[in-house]
Protein backbone atom coordinates (compact mmCIF):
# COMPACT_ATOMS: atom_id res chain seq x y z
CA UNK A 1 0.00 0.00 0.00
CA UNK A 2 1.72 3.31 -1.47
CA UNK A 3 1.71 6.23 1.26
CA UNK A 4 -0.70 8.94 1.22
CA UNK A 5 -0.21 12.68 -0.24
CA UNK A 6 2.49 14.39 2.85
CA UNK A 7 -1.21 17.03 2.83
CA UNK A 8 -3.42 14.11 3.51
CA UNK A 9 -1.73 12.55 6.62
CA UNK A 10 -4.91 13.53 9.01
CA UNK A 11 -7.80 11.08 10.54
CA UNK A 12 -9.70 12.27 13.38
CA UNK A 13 -12.55 10.24 13.28
CA UNK A 14 -11.53 6.18 13.43
CA UNK A 15 -13.49 3.61 14.98
CA UNK A 16 -12.52 0.00 15.49
CA UNK A 17 -13.98 -3.24 16.11
CA UNK A 18 -14.71 -2.10 20.18
CA UNK A 19 -17.91 0.10 18.80
CA UNK A 20 -18.90 -0.85 15.29
CA UNK A 21 -15.71 -1.11 13.48
CA UNK A 22 -14.42 -4.08 11.93
CA UNK A 23 -10.91 -3.42 12.87
CA UNK A 24 -9.09 -4.22 15.74
CA UNK A 25 -6.73 -1.20 17.23
CA UNK A 26 -3.56 -3.51 16.18
CA UNK A 27 -4.94 -3.37 12.51
CA UNK A 28 -6.07 0.14 12.68
CA UNK A 29 -2.31 1.16 13.41
CA UNK A 30 -0.59 -1.02 11.07
CA UNK A 31 -2.61 0.68 8.59
CA UNK A 32 -2.31 3.79 9.74
CA UNK A 33 1.22 3.64 9.97
CA UNK A 34 1.36 1.73 6.06
CA UNK A 35 -0.45 4.80 5.26
CA UNK A 36 1.71 7.29 6.62
CA UNK A 37 -0.64 9.38 8.61
CA UNK A 38 0.48 11.90 10.43
CA UNK A 39 -2.31 11.95 13.26
CA UNK A 40 -5.38 10.18 14.23
CA UNK A 41 -7.75 9.50 16.64
CA UNK A 42 -9.90 6.52 17.82
CA UNK A 43 -13.62 7.49 18.50
CA UNK A 44 -15.15 4.56 19.04
CA UNK A 45 -19.08 4.87 20.29
CA UNK A 46 -19.63 5.23 24.08
CA UNK A 47 -16.28 3.48 24.37
CA UNK A 48 -12.43 4.03 25.31
CA UNK A 49 -12.08 0.38 25.17
CA UNK A 50 -9.52 0.48 22.57
CA UNK A 51 -6.94 2.39 24.37
CA UNK A 52 -6.09 -0.43 26.71
CA UNK A 53 -4.99 -2.14 23.54
CA UNK A 54 -3.16 0.67 21.88
CA UNK A 55 -0.84 1.07 25.02
CA UNK A 56 0.35 -2.74 24.03
CA UNK A 57 0.53 -1.43 20.32
CA UNK A 58 1.93 1.99 20.51
CA UNK A 59 5.32 0.97 18.66
CA UNK A 60 3.34 -0.03 15.76
CA UNK A 61 2.05 3.56 14.92
CA UNK A 62 5.16 6.47 14.77
CA UNK A 63 2.45 9.48 14.49
CA UNK A 64 0.34 10.88 17.08
CA UNK A 65 -2.60 9.88 18.81
CA UNK A 66 -5.12 11.81 20.06
CA UNK A 67 -7.80 10.22 22.37
CA UNK A 68 -11.25 10.31 21.88
CA UNK A 69 -14.86 9.38 22.18
CA UNK A 70 -17.76 9.50 20.11
CA UNK A 71 -21.34 10.02 21.99
CA UNK A 72 -24.80 9.64 20.81
CA UNK A 73 -27.17 11.91 22.51
CA UNK A 74 -30.78 14.01 22.00
CA UNK A 75 -31.09 17.15 20.38
CA UNK A 76 -34.10 18.38 19.31
CA UNK A 77 -35.75 14.84 19.92
CA UNK A 78 -33.20 13.91 17.39
CA UNK A 79 -30.48 11.18 17.70
CA UNK A 80 -27.33 12.74 17.09
CA UNK A 81 -23.44 12.71 18.26
CA UNK A 82 -20.90 14.68 18.90
CA UNK A 83 -16.99 14.03 19.38
CA UNK A 84 -14.16 14.38 22.81
CA UNK A 85 -10.92 14.76 21.76
CA UNK A 86 -8.15 15.15 24.00
CA UNK A 87 -10.38 13.15 26.90
CA UNK A 88 -8.69 11.62 29.75
CA UNK A 89 -9.03 7.76 29.14
CA UNK A 90 -9.10 6.77 32.87
CA UNK A 91 -11.47 9.39 33.88
CA UNK A 92 -14.41 8.64 31.08
CA UNK A 93 -13.96 4.80 32.38
CA UNK A 94 -14.84 6.00 35.82
CA UNK A 95 -17.29 8.47 34.46
CA UNK A 96 -19.08 7.32 31.10
CA UNK A 97 -21.09 4.35 32.91
CA UNK A 98 -23.05 7.41 35.08
CA UNK A 99 -24.33 8.38 31.85
CA UNK A 100 -24.71 5.82 29.42
CA UNK A 101 -25.88 1.98 30.17
CA UNK A 102 -24.59 -0.66 28.87
CA UNK A 103 -24.42 -1.23 25.31
CA UNK A 104 -25.82 -4.82 26.07
CA UNK A 105 -29.12 -2.75 27.87
CA UNK A 106 -28.94 -0.09 25.45
CA UNK A 107 -29.25 -2.26 22.22
CA UNK A 108 -32.23 -4.39 23.80
CA UNK A 109 -34.44 -2.14 24.07
CA UNK A 110 -33.58 -0.18 21.06
CA UNK A 111 -34.28 -3.42 19.31
CA UNK A 112 -37.89 -3.97 20.94
CA UNK A 113 -38.62 -0.15 19.81
CA UNK A 114 -37.50 -0.96 16.50
CA UNK A 115 -39.79 -4.22 16.30
CA UNK A 116 -42.76 -2.52 18.06
CA UNK A 117 -42.40 -0.13 15.10
CA UNK A 118 -42.24 -2.62 11.71
CA UNK A 119 -44.82 -5.18 13.73
CA UNK A 120 -47.12 -1.26 14.09
CA UNK A 121 -46.82 -0.79 10.40
CA UNK A 122 -47.35 -4.62 9.46
CA UNK A 123 -43.90 -5.05 8.43
CA UNK A 124 -43.05 -8.99 8.09
CA UNK A 125 -40.66 -10.24 9.74
CA UNK A 126 -37.82 -13.14 8.47
CA UNK A 127 -38.31 -16.30 10.22
CA UNK A 128 -35.56 -15.77 12.33
CA UNK A 129 -35.79 -13.12 14.20
CA UNK A 130 -35.38 -14.26 17.33
CA UNK A 131 -32.25 -15.35 16.22
CA UNK A 132 -31.16 -12.03 15.01
CA UNK A 133 -32.57 -10.62 17.93
CA UNK A 134 -30.12 -13.08 20.09
CA UNK A 135 -27.37 -12.17 17.41
CA UNK A 136 -27.57 -8.41 17.98
CA UNK A 137 -27.18 -8.67 21.82
CA UNK A 138 -24.06 -10.49 21.51
CA UNK A 139 -22.90 -8.41 18.62
CA UNK A 140 -23.66 -4.61 19.65
CA UNK A 141 -21.67 -3.70 16.78
CA UNK A 142 -23.69 -4.62 14.41
CA UNK A 143 -26.68 -1.67 13.75
CA UNK A 144 -29.98 -3.11 14.21
CA UNK A 145 -31.01 -0.97 11.09
CA UNK A 146 -28.93 -3.56 8.47
CA UNK A 147 -30.25 -6.53 10.35
CA UNK A 148 -33.91 -5.45 10.38
CA UNK A 149 -34.45 -3.45 7.71
CA UNK A 150 -32.01 -5.52 5.28
CA UNK A 151 -33.48 -8.79 5.91
CA UNK A 152 -36.98 -7.47 6.00
CA UNK A 153 -36.12 -5.37 2.73
CA UNK A 154 -35.54 -8.97 1.02
CA UNK A 155 -39.26 -10.50 1.50
CA UNK A 156 -41.30 -9.09 -1.29
CA UNK A 157 -44.42 -8.74 0.90
CA UNK A 158 -42.58 -6.02 2.33
CA UNK A 159 -41.63 -3.86 -0.89
CA UNK A 160 -44.90 -1.83 -1.00
CA UNK A 161 -44.16 -1.25 2.34
CA UNK A 162 -40.88 0.06 2.73
CA UNK A 163 -39.91 1.25 -1.26
CA UNK A 164 -41.54 4.30 -1.24
CA UNK A 165 -40.55 7.86 -1.95
CA UNK A 166 -40.30 8.99 1.08
CA UNK A 167 -36.35 6.98 1.02
CA UNK A 168 -34.65 4.68 -0.89
CA UNK A 169 -33.63 1.56 0.78
CA UNK A 170 -30.41 1.74 -0.31
CA UNK A 171 -27.48 1.47 2.65
CA UNK A 172 -27.48 1.45 6.50
CA UNK A 173 -26.88 5.17 6.19
CA UNK A 174 -30.05 6.15 4.73
CA UNK A 175 -31.76 3.55 6.83
CA UNK A 176 -30.73 4.97 9.96
CA UNK A 177 -30.78 8.75 9.08
CA UNK A 178 -33.40 8.68 6.85
CA UNK A 179 -35.75 6.31 8.52
CA UNK A 180 -35.06 5.41 12.21
CA UNK A 181 -33.64 8.76 13.71
CA UNK A 182 -35.99 10.88 11.28
CA UNK A 183 -39.37 12.24 13.31
CA UNK A 184 -40.39 12.95 9.48
CA UNK A 185 -40.45 9.43 9.05
CA UNK A 186 -42.97 6.78 8.92
CA UNK A 187 -40.23 4.64 10.69
CA UNK A 188 -39.12 6.79 13.33
CA UNK A 189 -37.93 5.08 16.64
CA UNK A 190 -38.84 7.41 19.19
CA UNK A 191 -35.51 6.33 21.80
CA UNK A 192 -34.58 8.15 24.67
CA UNK A 193 -32.04 5.84 26.01
CA UNK A 194 -29.72 8.42 25.52
CA UNK A 195 -28.28 11.35 27.78
CA UNK A 196 -29.40 15.09 26.79
CA UNK A 197 -26.91 16.86 24.48
CA UNK A 198 -25.94 19.12 27.69
CA UNK A 199 -25.84 16.31 29.73
CA UNK A 200 -23.03 14.63 26.87
CA UNK A 201 -21.04 17.70 26.96
CA UNK A 202 -20.30 17.68 30.66
CA UNK A 203 -18.93 14.25 30.37
CA UNK A 204 -16.94 15.35 27.93
CA UNK A 205 -15.63 18.05 29.68
CA UNK A 206 -15.58 15.87 33.09
CA UNK A 207 -13.02 14.11 31.56
CA UNK A 208 -10.84 17.40 30.06
CA UNK A 209 -12.09 16.56 26.93
CA UNK A 210 -12.75 19.29 23.87
CA UNK A 211 -16.45 18.91 22.45
CA UNK A 212 -16.54 18.46 18.92
CA UNK A 213 -19.64 18.71 16.79
CA UNK A 214 -19.04 15.84 13.84
CA UNK A 215 -20.78 15.49 10.14
CA UNK A 216 -23.71 17.92 10.97
CA UNK A 217 -25.10 17.61 7.59
CA UNK A 218 -25.76 14.05 7.67
CA UNK A 219 -29.37 15.13 10.01
CA UNK A 220 -30.41 16.21 6.28
CA UNK A 221 -33.35 19.16 6.64
CA UNK A 222 -32.50 19.16 10.69
CA UNK A 223 -28.64 19.84 10.18
CA UNK A 224 -28.19 23.66 10.49
CA UNK A 225 -31.21 23.42 13.18
CA UNK A 226 -29.25 21.17 15.16
CA UNK A 227 -25.83 23.01 14.64
CA UNK A 228 -27.64 26.52 15.82
CA UNK A 229 -28.96 24.82 18.69
CA UNK A 230 -25.46 23.38 19.98
CA UNK A 231 -23.73 26.90 18.88
CA UNK A 232 -25.62 28.85 21.30
CA UNK A 233 -24.50 27.12 24.21
CA UNK A 234 -21.29 28.51 23.99
CA UNK A 235 -19.72 24.49 25.05
CA UNK A 236 -18.82 23.81 21.67
CA UNK A 237 -15.29 23.69 21.05
CA UNK A 238 -14.80 22.76 17.30
CA UNK A 239 -16.59 21.17 14.39
CA UNK A 240 -15.60 18.77 11.88
CA UNK A 241 -15.68 20.78 8.44
CA UNK A 242 -13.66 17.89 6.65
CA UNK A 243 -15.41 15.05 5.87
CA UNK A 244 -16.04 12.28 3.14
CA UNK A 245 -20.10 13.11 2.06
CA UNK A 246 -19.25 16.76 2.18
CA UNK A 247 -19.70 18.79 -0.21
CA UNK A 248 -16.66 21.87 -1.03
CA UNK A 249 -19.87 24.07 0.29
CA UNK A 250 -20.63 22.30 3.36
CA UNK A 251 -16.71 22.75 4.49
CA UNK A 252 -16.63 26.20 3.78
CA UNK A 253 -19.69 26.87 5.48
CA UNK A 254 -18.47 25.33 8.58
CA UNK A 255 -15.11 26.45 7.96
CA UNK A 256 -16.88 30.02 8.38
CA UNK A 257 -18.63 29.36 10.93
CA UNK A 258 -15.22 28.62 12.97
CA UNK A 259 -13.28 31.40 11.90
CA UNK A 260 -15.93 33.96 12.38
CA UNK A 261 -16.88 31.98 16.16
CA UNK A 262 -13.16 31.28 16.68
CA UNK A 263 -14.16 27.42 16.99
CA UNK A 264 -11.00 24.68 16.04
CA UNK A 265 -11.69 22.92 13.10
CA UNK A 266 -11.13 19.02 12.69
CA UNK A 267 -11.98 16.19 10.19
CA UNK A 268 -11.73 12.69 9.84
CA UNK A 269 -13.19 9.72 7.36
CA UNK A 270 -15.60 8.53 10.23
CA UNK A 271 -13.88 5.10 9.07
CA UNK A 272 -15.21 1.16 10.49
CA UNK A 273 -14.01 -1.26 8.76
CA UNK A 274 -15.82 -3.46 6.19
CA UNK A 275 -19.24 -1.63 8.04
CA UNK A 276 -18.50 1.61 6.03
CA UNK A 277 -17.66 2.51 2.36
CA UNK A 278 -15.21 5.69 4.33
CA UNK A 279 -11.72 4.47 3.89
CA UNK A 280 -9.30 5.20 6.64
CA UNK A 281 -7.16 8.75 5.56
CA UNK A 282 -8.52 8.67 2.62
CA UNK A 283 -12.67 8.78 2.85
CA UNK A 284 -14.26 8.30 -0.58
CA UNK A 285 -12.48 7.79 -3.50
CA UNK A 286 -9.29 9.83 -2.23
CA UNK A 287 -11.71 13.10 -1.29
CA UNK A 288 -10.54 13.10 2.42
CA UNK A 289 -8.03 16.42 2.91
CA UNK A 290 -7.45 17.64 6.13
CA UNK A 291 -5.03 20.23 6.33
CA UNK A 292 -2.17 20.78 8.40
CA UNK A 293 -2.76 23.79 9.56
CA UNK A 294 -6.17 23.66 10.97
CA UNK A 295 -5.22 20.81 13.12
CA UNK A 296 -1.50 20.57 14.14
CA UNK A 297 -1.84 23.80 16.90
CA UNK A 298 -4.63 22.21 18.70
CA UNK A 299 -4.05 18.45 18.80
CA UNK A 300 -0.54 19.22 19.83
CA UNK A 301 -1.81 20.78 22.68
CA UNK A 302 -3.78 17.66 24.02
CA UNK A 303 -2.51 14.93 22.15
CA UNK A 304 -1.45 12.16 25.35
CA UNK A 305 -0.48 9.15 23.94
Amino acid sequence: MSPLSKHNRNDLHVHTNKSDGTKTPEEVLIEAEELGLKRISITDHESVDAYSEIEKYRNLFSGIIIPGIELKTICQGREIELLGYGISVDEMKVNLPSLYKSKEEINRSYLKAILKVLRKKNIILPDNTEDLYKDFLVQPAKFVSSILFGDTGNLKQNTNTLFSDEIEHTNKESLYRGWLTNPKSKFYVEFTSYPNYMDTISLIRSCDGKVFIPHIFQYGDYSKSILNELLKTEEIDGIECYYPTFTFENTQYLLDICTNSNLLVSGGSDYHGANKKNQLGRGLNDNLYVPDDKVQAWTSQIAKV
